[in-house]
């Protein structure tokens, strides 16, 4: 075998080396990119952003991609929108959920967890309204109760004060119909004793015209 045969073999069989390193480094990578952008993409379906990150930011290493670049930005809104609810600002929450779905070339997955706790907000956002309209139905019904139990009590108060007036003034028609009776009584016995003076004295003078007669 000729020397230039011999390093023709040489060289191909390194050339064969390095293409087959490089294949196995190549399906390796690939192997490490899939990885971890499924783990990046579990986290996502339990909304634990953090995590998320952490495996895309992994992935990004190994291959920049659409999907490892805009997720950074879709997790940001959706850590400060998270943020946001447990201050109960609403209002701030549904705009960068919002902010999260409208990204450009935005990971479709975390477009979905935007959409679905944007769903959340505005259930919280209409159950406060609800609340809010119960509670102010609850003092329009108490404020009504308290005015109609004053004015049972003030129609309880005109109603004893109308008894108490009625049976006073039953109680002076009695006492004056009483009066009444007592003053007839005495007129009556006045009358009885003026007609029997009347009647003695009229004996008594005709006794006395008879004695003159017999004189």
């Amino acid at each position: 075998m000729s020397r230039k045969r011999i390093m023709l073999s040489v060289f191909g069989l390194v050339v064969l080396i390095i293409a087959g390193y490089a294949a196995m480094m190549w399906f390796s990578d690939d192997q490490t990119y899939s990885r971890e952008l499924n783990k990046a993409r579990d986290a996502v379906a339990v909304q634990d952003w953090e995590t998320a990150r952490k495996h895309y930011q992994a992935s990004r290493k190994v291959r920049v991609s659409v999907e490892n670049r805009t997720a950074s930005e879709q997790l940001t809104d959706l850590e400060r929108a998270d943020a946001a609810i447990k201050k109960q600002n609403w209002q701030s929450a549904q705009s960068l959920y919002q902010r999260a779905i409208d990204t450009d070339g935005g990971v479709a997955l975390l477009k979905k967890a935007a959409k679905t706790n944007q769903r959340f907000v505005t259930a919280k956002q209409d159950t406060g309204k609800y609340q809010a309209s119960a509670s102010s139905l609850q003092k329009s019904v108490d404020k009504k109760d308290s005015e109609l139990k004053a004015l049972q009590k003030q129609m309880s108060e005109s109603t004893a004060s109308a008894l108490a007036a009625q049976s006073s003034a039953s109680q002076a028609i009695a006492d004056a119909k009483a009066t009444a009776d007592s003053a007839n009584k005495q007129a009556s016995s006045a009358a009885s004793a003026s007609q029997k003076a009347a009647d003695d004295a009229k004996k008594s003078s005709s006794s006395s015209s008879s004695k003159d007669d017999e004189k």
